[in-house]
């Protein structure tokens, strides 16, 4: 039996368990940051996705995902087994891509990162 849905915990979840879930767009956010360096705001979001986003080395279904996104991009750059796995991610994410960010924002005029 393939399983399609699941909850937050991990365990399968029912059709209507699943669209309950679905439509619960505030209780499956897990966390959001929005992110200020000069004139780029970035957000980064993490949420509980309710379907498998694929088996994790350890072959637990991924449901939870942190997507960054700009005005132009949305990029998935962590998928987790687990909430607290999430929220670890979430908090990892947040210092990357400010870190990153107020590096391009004080760099000099014309200076490229390296390859």
């Amino acid at each position: 039996m393939t399983v399609d849905w699941y909850r937050a915990d991990g365990r399968p979840a029912t059709s209507a368990e699943a669209q309950r879930l679905l439509l619960d767009v505030r209780g499956r956010l897990l966390a959001q940051d929005v992110i200020y360096v000069g004139s780029e705001v970035v957000v980064v979001s993490t949420w509980f996705t309710v379907i498998d986003q694929g088996l994790a080395s350890n072959g637990r279904p991924l449901l939870w995902q942190t997507i960054v996104s700009d005005m132009t991009t949305h990029a998935d750059i962590g998928q987790y087994t687990t909430r607290e796995q999430a929220r670890r991610g979430h908090a990892e994410a947040v210092v990357l891509i400010s870190k990153r960010l107020r590096h391009l924002a004080t760099r000099p005029a014309g200076e490229e990162d390296p390859p």
